[in-house]
C-alpha cells in the first residue's frame, strides 16, 4: 500500500489581507504532479489522504470551492483508480463540505464530515482506513476523541488487514503554530497511547511536519500560513505500507509559490542595496534593529519588497518609551511640590501637546484662592 498524506489545506486563507488563492493553486498542482510522477515511475499511489481544514472558514469563498473541484477533477482525471479520502477539520463546515458525498464515494471520492460511519473502514487492497473527522470535546476528563479512537481501534482488533487511522486532533506533546485555531490548555490534547493499535496513523491540524511518536505523523499544512513557520520546510508525506515491516515515511518537498520569510535588520539595509533583494518576491516581514522610529517604512520599502507584510519596530519602540519615562520622572523630579508644574505635566499628556492655557490659567486662580483662604 503506498499513499500520500497531506492536510490543512485552508483554501481561501488571507494572509494579512493578502488572498493565497495563487500560491494555493500552484501548492496543488505540485500535488496533482507527484501523483503523476508516482505513475509514472511505475509505482502510482493507491490513494490521497486530506486531513481536515480543506477550507480556512466554514463558507469559503467561491474561489476557494471552484478550486478545490478544479483540484479533485484534475485527481481524477491524471489516475482514474486513485482513492481520495477527505475528513472535516475545526475550520470547515461538515455539511457543506459533505455535500453530495454519497454521489462522490462511487468516484472513489470518500468524505467523512459526521460520526456516523467512523467504524467503517474504507478498503482499498489489503488495508482499512478508518476516517475521524473532527469533533469537539465535551465536559469529561478523557477527550472524546480518545474514546471514539479505542471504540475504532477495537472494530479493527482481530483484522487480519493493515488498519489506517485519519483524524484531525491535537496529540499530547505535538509542536504547534501562531497559525492554528487555539487550543487552550490540554483539555483537548489526545494522548498518543491511544494510537497504539493501528498500522498507521495520519494527523491533521498542526500546522508542523512532526512524528508525534511511532507510526504517528502530521504531515503539517503544504503553505506556510504564519510567520513563525518561516523556519519549517513544507512537504507532502509519502507512506509505504507492508506487511510485517515498519511504514516507511519519506518527505516529498513543497517549493511555494512565495516563500514566508522573517528578516532582521538596520532600515538602511532594506532600503538601499541588494543585501535583500533575493527576497523581493516573498512575503516578507521585517524586525527593525534601528533604536529611533522609521516614519512610514512599508510605504518607503513596497518599492522594494512587494510583498512586505508586516514591518516591527519593537527595540525603536522600547527605546522610545524608556526615553520618555525617564524624561518624565525628570520632570516631575524637578517639579518637586510645585503644584502648577505637575498639572502642566498632566495636561501635556492627556492632550499630548502644549495644555491650553486658559485651563492652565483658571488652575492658578484656584489655587491663589486656596492660598487666600488658608492665610485669611
Amino acid at each position: 500500500m503506498k499513499f500520500l498524506q497531506t492536510g490543512d489545506l485552508h483554501l481561501g486563507k488571507l494572509f494579512y489581507e493578502r488572498s493565497l488563492i495563487p500560491d494555493q493553486k500552484d501548492m496543488l498542482s505540485q500535488i496533482v504532479c507527484e501523483i503523476k510522477n508516482g505513475i509514472s515511475s511505475g509505482s502510482p499511489y493507491q490513494a490521497l489522504l486530506i486531513c481536515g481544514d480543506v477550507y480556512d472558514r466554514s463558507v469559503p469563498p467561491a474561489e476557494a470551492v471552484e478550486l478545490f473541484s478544479s483540484f479533485l477533477a484534475d485527481l481524477r482525471n491524471t489516475s482514474p483508480n486513485l482513492h481520495i479520502l477527505i475528513i472535516s477539520g475545526n475550520h470547515d463546515s461538515a455539511n457543506r463540505l459533505s455535500y453530495a458525498a454519497e454521489i462522490l464515494d462511487y468516484q472513489n471520492i470518500h468524505i467523512r464530515a459526521s460520526l456516523e460511519k467512523i467504524q467503517t473502514p474504507i478498503i482499498i487492497e489489503d488495508t482499512a482506513f478508518y476516517m475521524l473527522p473532527f469533533c469537539r470535546s465535551g465536559a469529561d476528563d478523557q477527550p472524546l476523541e480518545e474514546k471514539l479512537i479505542k471504540d475504532i481501534a477495537a472494530c479493527a482488533f482481530g483484522d487480519d488487514r493493515q488498519a489506517v487511522l485519519l483524524a484531525h486532533l491535537f496529540a499530547n506533546g505535538a509542536e504547534k503554530s501562531d497559525s492554528e485555531r487555539g487550543v487552550w490548555g490540554t483539555a483537548e490534547q489526545v494522548s498518543k497511547t491511544v494510537f497504539a493499535d493501528f498500522t498507521y496513523t495520519a494527523l491533521g491540524h498542526l500546522h508542523k511536519c512532526q512524528n508525534v511518536t511511532g507510526n504517528v505523523w502530521y504531515s503539517g499544512s503544504p503553505l506556510a500560513y504564519s510567520f513563525d513557520e518561516s523556519s519549517n520546510a513544507k512537504c507532502l508525506l509519502q507512506v509505504e505500507l507492508e506487511p510485517g515491516k515498519e511504514p516507511a515515511v519519506t518527505k516529498i518537498p513543497i517549493d511555494p509559490l512565495h516563500k514566508v520569510v522573517r528578516l532582521s535588520g538596520a532600515f538602511v539595509e532594506f532600503y538601499e542595496g541588494d543585501k535583500y533583494s533575493e527576497y523581493k518576491d516573498d512575503y516578507v516581514e521585517i524586525s527593525c534593529t534601528d533604536t529611533t522610529i522609521v516614519e512610514n517604512p512599508v510605504l518607503l520599502l513596497r518599492p522594494r519588497f512587494a510583498n512586505l507584510l508586516s514591518f516591527r519596530q519593537e527595540k525603536a519602540v522600547i527605546e522610545e518609551t524608556s526615553s520618555d519615562m525617564t524624561a518624565r520622572r525628570n520632570s516631575i523630579f524637578q517639579a518637586k511640590d510645585n503644584i502648577q508644574e505637575h498639572l502642566k505635566l498632566f495636561l501635556s499628556d492627556l492632550y499630548q501637546q502644549e495644555p491650553p492655557q486658559e485651563e492652565l490659567g483658571l488652575f492658578q486662580t484656584l489655587l491663589d484662592e486656596k492660598e487666600k483662604d488658608e492665610t485669611a
